[in-house]
């Protein structure tokens, strides 16, 4: 307790100290404000991105280049990279749905477009997902016109910017029902689809990201990419087997004139038998073929919905999962597996967008932490200074039995007085400026900053991990500053600080 009252007085009786802790808590308030709107605009940017589009956890094709839910993100000026699908797509779901955790998968491919009306072209990203089960699991999408299309239809969803955007330019108002042309190329073919506009739909929060989303039917997508989808098995009979075998000869897929009689008419198809069938029997009624049509029809859709032919899994998991565990716990499975696919969380899943704000995150603390060296800097050479203006007081107290560890008690509990009362201070300023900011509701018109702080008004989070992580780097800044001004004050004898007092 003497050496806390001995470094008190030491920091009231300097003039410097007051400079020192303003100085140092402004930083420290800097650093508080910083990361709370950076922390709001991740929080922002996680519940967004998790509820409009990348879900919790994506599972992707592994791969040797960056890929997000929007393709390759390769900067590069020539043609993307494909993107593979995942093989084996059943057991890779299988699998996923017994990890706990994971409540609900919906599969996507990736592509891009242009919107092509009236000779204008409006480039597009295009997410291929089965519309009504993927706006329903999205619980921030929600459709103000028109409906979601069913699994098997081919159809298009727009969001509300996205769909003016595309009006703005082409000069037209396009509504529920339009035929909309999508159009794609590499500069040598290209391939051309249209779909009708079944509906019209909208984020909870705005994102310059999210407003260049389309979403349309898979197989739409599938042929504009020209992406081939085996998934369909085909039955073969026994008789055409035989067409194919390596003792047949292609002379025996052909009659010769000798096989016929040609007075001979024949008044329906020819059977394998060489007999003939009438109408009635032959052939199928009207009703007949329009049920087998329908039939078909319905088998197909189903065959659709049922596709294996997908690049991505996007998984929601329960509330108190713990994502990081999923992830580990998946990737361990697929590498034991021998699965060329990776789980990855919702932040590589939407890709550089998100990064770019997380780097300047980084850089801004990078930059503020500099401004703390600084004030270590000030701190030190204050207490050198002081420390070499007391070598005889410090001698002297040595001589009357004090110890090294007393000493050393006294000048930390100097620096922890100036550092840890600034970090108090400038915690306490930063949860003043932050509340401040929250209530000021700043709009953000410039596209790139809405970009970086994940929406159009600038948010800020209060949170007691941030002020916990400035007052632990006030401790630090306390145990490091106190030790080269000890070690100064260690270096002289008693006898020559007692004759420095002489």
């Amino acid at each position: 307790m003497y050496a806390l009252r001995l470094a008190l007085k030491n920091v009231i009786s300097r003039k410097s100290s007051v400079v020192i802790i303003l100085f140092i808590s402004f930083a420290i308030a800097l650093l508080f404000v910083s990361n709370a709107v950076f922390d709001g605009t991740d929080h922002g940017l996680e519940r967004t991105f998790i509820n409009s589009f990348t879900g919790n956890i994506v599972l992707r094709p592994k791969v040797d280049f960056p890929l997000s839910l929007f393709g390759d993100e390769t900067p590069v000026t020539g043609k993307l990279s494909e993107i593979p699908t995942l093989v084996p797509y059943a057991k890779i779901k299988e699998a996923a749905l017994k990890v706990e955790g994971i409540k609900a998968l919906v599969p996507q491919i990736t592509g891009y477009a242009a919107v092509n009306i009236n000779d204008t072209r409006v480039p597009i990203s295009l997410f291929g997902v089965p519309g009504q089960q993927y706006t329903s699991l999205m619980s921030s999408i929600k459709i103000v016109e028109g409906r979601a299309f069913k699994d098997g239809e081919a159809g298009l969803l727009l969001n509300t910017d996205a769909l003016e955007r595309i009006n703005k330019a082409a000069k037209v108002k396009l509504g529920i029902g339009s035929d909309i042309q999508l159009l794609t190329g590499d500069g040598v073919s290209f391939s051309i689809r249209s779909v009708p506009l079944t509906g019209i739909y909208t984020y909870d929060s705005q994102n310059p990201t999210l407003s260049g989303i389309a979403l349309v039917s898979p197989q739409t997508l599938r042929d504009l990419v020209g992406m081939q989808d085996f998934s369909e098995s085909v039955d073969i009979d026994e008789s055409q087997i035989n067409l194919i075998e390596d003792d047949s000869s292609i002379d025996d897929l052909f009659g010769s004139s000798e096989d016929f009689d040609g007075n001979e008419a024949v008044d329906g198809p020819v059977l394998n038998d060489g007999g003939s069938s009438d109408g009635a029997s032959g052939g199928l009624s009207g009703g007949e073929a329009g049920g087998d049509s329908s039939e078909a029809s319905g088998e197909n859709a189903a065959l659709q919905a049922e596709s294996s032919v997908w690049s991505y899994l996007i998984c929601m998991t329960d509330s108190s999962a713990n994502e990081d565990k999923i992830i580990k716990q998946l990737n361990k499975v697929f590498k034991e597996n021998e699965w060329a696919v990776q789980a990855v969380n919702w932040r590589d899943a939407a890709g550089g967008s998100v990064y770019i704000s997380f780097y300047l995150r980084i850089i801004f603390n990078i930059g503020i932490v500099l401004i703390l060296l600084t004030g270590f800097i000030v701190v030190n050479n204050t207490l050198t200074v002081s420390s070499i203006s007391r070598i005889g007081e410090t001698g002297t107290i040595r001589a009357l039995g004090a110890k090294r560890g007393f000493v050393i008690r006294e000048f930390l509990c100097e620096t922890s007085l100036l550092t840890i009362t600034s970090g108090i201070i400038g915690c306490l300023l930063g949860c003043l400026f932050t509340f401040m900011l929250q209530k000021a509701h700043i709009g953000i018109s410039n596209t790139y900053l809405a970009q970086l702080f994940g929406g159009k008004t600038l948010s800020a989070t209060i949170t007691a991990s941030n002020a916990i992580q400035n007052l632990a780097l006030s401790v630090i800044l306390a145990v490091v500053g106190c030790v080269y001004p000890v070690r100064v004050a260690l270096r002289a004898t008693p006898v020559e600080a007692m004759r420095r007092q002489v």
